[in-house]
């Protein structure tokens, strides 16, 4: 168990750190902000938030978010309740508070982008941000320098969203827009008196940036007259309006389809399955034009060898499952390693013979060579960075097909 430390001073440096954090100029000076909660940091570590540290409860004893904190490295001090309510700054006991890092601005923005002009109820924005997500929205643009996007109700509200978006500050909404429009996106606002019926809105096929404006005032007029498209959402005479969070929600539902219909073909040609198709194919058939100048297997076969080395015995669903081929097309895929004495058959199983093995250590460098050309220009640790990924997108997948 890991050892913890105790902190029993008021004045401690990371408690005073901690209380200034209450206040929106101290998280803005400090560059950090409070986490409260259970819950809150359970949903700080799914993000992979940066924490800096934790402080608990002295009474509480082995707890799986401390084990899950320790695991990550994140160091954890027990004090007491009432320096626990002196941090919070509650009269009530909160047994785990966090302190942590404040990501750095987003540098590049998605393809929808939400721009929240003077919204400031804490409980809206965290609807919003908590929406956004739900829709696959993670940018966030905020117009004026002391929007707070990790006061402890917008984190609830949120249910621990804020976390995972990505945000971009600019001091003004004009300067938001402009800059925008620069990166080549089209401004929609959303207003009662929009020209334009939001389900009937036509965009363009490029990035969306959507305007919602202040709970009380909706969006400024300066930015109705920059935005490329104004629209509403028809409402009853017997509603003025909805509340700011609601219309959000409404107007991402719709605008997010219907960028999604205008950019179709962006969006296949640059999707995950796609590009690690292309990719798979091209290696694959790189492979391909290395062999044929020493053997007469194909790239296939001879991954399939591979396969059977590392694995010992594999049955032929699993080869068949493994290699994409069924029916004929796997016979003659397995006829020629079979007649040669490179596997061999038991019943339903397939095991890689010696003479397989000694074919593996002749073809190696043809393999080695050809790997070295694929990533030619990829440093070491760019090499080794994208072996991590693509075993973090196995093990995902794989998670997901045992669900």
């Amino acid at each position: 168990m890991t050892e913890v430390q105790s902190i029993t001073s008021i004045k401690d440096p990371r408690i005073l750190e901690a209380r200034a954090l209450t206040s929106a100029a101290g998280r803005r000076q400090a560059h950090k902000c409070l986490i409260e909660g259970e819950e809150s940091l359970v949903w700080a570590l799914e993000a992979g938030f940066p924490l800096d540290y934790v402080l608990f409860h002295d009474r509480i004893g082995q707890h799986p978010l401390l084990d899950a904190l320790h695991g990550r490295g994140v160091a954890c001090f027990s004090t007491s309740e009432g320096i626990l309510k002196k941090t919070t700054e509650t009269h009530y006991l909160i047994p785990f508070v966090g302190v942590a890092l404040l990501p750095q601005e987003a540098a590049a923005l998605g393809d929808f982008v939400l721009v929240l002009d003077g919204v400031q109820d804490y409980g809206n924005i965290g609807t919003i941000v908590r929406t956004a997500c739900g829709f696959g929205i993670r940018d966030i643009v905020a117009t004026g320098g002391d929007f707070d996007l990790f006061y402890k109700k917008t984190i609830e509200a949120s249910r621990g969203k804020v976390f995972d978006v990505r945000l971009k500050r600019f001091a003004s909404g004009c300067a938001a827009v402009d800059y925008l429009k620069a990166q080549g996106f089209q401004v929609v606002a959303t207003s009662p008196y929009g020209r334009v019926l939001q389900a009937s809105a036509r965009l363009e096929k490029k990035p969306l940036a959507l305007i919602v404006g202040n709970e009380t005032e909706g969006v400024s007029e300066e930015l109705l007259q920059k935005a490329d498209l104004v629209v509403q959402i028809p409402m009853s005479g017997q509603v003025e309006s909805l509340n700011v969070g609601v219309a959000t929600g409404i107007s991402v539902y719709e605008l997010k389809f219907k960028l999604v219909v205008a950019m179709l073909t962006r969006y296949i040609r640059t999707t995950l399955g796609r590009e690690v198709n292309v990719a798979g194919k091209l290696i694959q058939w790189a492979l391909d034009a290395g062999l044929r100048e020493v053997c007469d297997l194909n790239s296939t076969q001879v991954i399939l060898l591979m396969v059977l080395k590392c694995d010992v015995t594999m049955t032929l669903d699993q080869i068949s499952k493994d290699t994409a081929t069924f029916g004929e097309v796997l016979q003659a895929l397995l006829q020629p390693l079979l007649e040669r004495g490179y596997i061999r058959a038991q019943g339903e199983t397939m095991t890689l013979t010696d003479a397989g093995e000694q074919l593996l250590g002749q073809l190696w460098g043809v393999v080695e060579g050809t790997e070295g050309r694929i990533l030619e220009g990829f440093s070491a640790a760019e090499r080794q960075q994208l072996m991590d990924y693509l075993q973090r997108i196995q093990a995902n997948c794989e998670r997901m097909i045992e669900a």
